[in-house]
């Protein structure tokens, strides 16, 4: 499992937890990235590594992060 594998594993189980709805799109994404839901909101998740940096922006974007 590689980094963006687990990362995704993570925004799957803080969305569970909020009782959000999760879902990932292979293929609405361009060059290897992925289209992410999270209840209503939407962003797309880059095809390499994640950095602490880029999870905490996709996170707030998604409405994980307070």
């Amino acid at each position: 499992m590689n980094k963006r594998d687990k990362f995704m594993a993570e925004l799957r189980e803080e969305a569970r937890r909020k009782g959000l709805s999760f879902r990932a799109e292979e293929w609405r994404g361009k060059g290897g990235h992925m289209m992410v839901f999270v209840g209503n909101r939407v962003t797309t998740v880059p095809s390499r590594e994640i950095d602490p940096k880029t999870a905490r922006k996709i996170r707030k974007q998604l409405g994980l992060v307070d």
